[in-house]
């Protein structure tokens, strides 16, 4: 599981905003820029935008993503990688306006660090624009007593959408990592910092810290189950490519348009303690403020393992199809690379990644 995301599969290939990594073809002057544009946006101006009304607070993010989309260096050559990924490799989820596209990427990532900071207090500034939609199933699920797991994708503000439920009285955990803990490049002052301005306000909400990944498999295992019986929820993402060592448990199954290799840990958790199984995805609507978190109905777990595991990449693929944009992996090679979705030989997986993703990663 990766992630948290993953929460599912261990993987450290992304670096998080504001990580040392270069973004592709960066001068240092460049790469200075972007970096302190990071800082300065996670560090002063998103908590500041996050004290004014929603509406200004998540033009103030819109107008932050532009800029960024405005001086993202060599733009041009990105762009042309993901008409590469849509026309010569299939990925027919990026859709034809490849600029609009990449523009509101970028939107989404900033109005991602608005969530973040509106978690303040009771988090009450950003439950009201998140629409919680299929929470009866939830509901349901725990009177049942046996736990329950949520499975989603580095998909939207799912980071920030789930710290609500437990809000909303859900005891939640995620299987996951801090990115920025698992890059040597990052000083411990900026990993700090990070911890500061991003953990510490998401982990506010939670039953209890993230679940490590990297401490073992099988204790990772053992830990979720615990929990799970006793009543809790646990998430994990099943979208993260699998680590070396994870390579020979990986299932091949449909995503965008190919065929990806995935851990189903997620459905192997499920069957082995009984605990449902359900998908959940947060979408942003179009006037980026608002936001609507589904969860699903239990997905039927009577199949073998890798069918009930299809219908769950299934899910994942129609979210991304629903809202391209709002998934994290797409300038993230190594990992498109890691999922099969790019071949390991194509010229581009050589070229440096930007360094975007605000998050967990597992």
């Amino acid at each position: 599981m990766r992630s948290i995301h993953p929460e599912t599969a261990a993987r450290a290939n992304s670096p998080p905003a504001g990580s040392a990594t270069d973004p592709p073809g960066d001068s240092a002057a460049q790469w200075r820029l972007h970096r302190g544009g990071r800082l300065l946006y996670w560090g002063l101006l998103a908590p500041l935008a996050a004290l004014l009304p929603s509406k200004l607070a998540y033009r103030t993010a819109c107008a932050w993503g532009d800029l960024t989309y405005r001086i993202w260096a060599n733009r041009d050559s990105e762009l042309a990688y993901l008409r590469h990924l849509r026309d010569e490799l299939g990925i027919d989820a990026i859709p034809d306006d490849v600029e609009g596209w990449a523009r509101d990427f970028w939107r989404f990532r900033a109005c991602e660090v608005i969530d973040v900071m509106r978690l303040r207090g009771q988090a009450r500034s950003l439950s009201r624009l998140v629409d919680i939609q299929g929470q009866e199933h939830l509901e349901k699920a725990l009177a049942d007593g046996r736990g329950a797991i949520l499975c989603s994708a580095h998909f939207g503000s799912y980071l920030s959408a789930f710290s609500l439920l437990q809000v909303g009285g859900f005891p939640i955990t995620c299987l996951g990592r801090w990115d920025w803990n698992y890059h040597e490049e990052l000083s411990q002052v900026e990993r700090r910092f990070w911890d500061l301005v991003f953990a510490r306000r998401v982990l506010r909400h939670r039953q209890r810290p993230n679940i490590e990944p990297w401490m073992g498999r099988a204790q990772v295992a053992a830990q979720a189950a615990t929990l799970l019986r006793k009543n809790e929820v646990v998430m994990i993402c099943s979208d993260a490519p699998p680590i070396a060592a994870d390579q020979a448990r990986a299932v091949a199954v449909p995503f965008l348009g190919q065929r990806a290799r995935l851990l189903p840990g997620v459905v192997t958790l499920a069957k082995v303690t009984g605990a449902p199984l359900l998908m959940a995805f947060a979408h942003r609507r179009d006037d980026y403020r608002h936001q609507v978190l589904t969860i699903s109905p239990p997905v039927p777990l009577d199949d073998d393992p890798q069918a009930v595991f299809a219908r769950c990449a299934e899910a994942m693929d129609s979210a991304i199809r629903r809202s391209p944009c709002d998934w994290y992996f797409w300038f993230q090679r190594d990992d498109l690379a890691g999922l099969g979705l790019l071949p390991p030989d194509d010229a581009l997986l050589n070229r440096r990644q930007p360094a975007y993703t605000s998050g967990e990663s597992s």
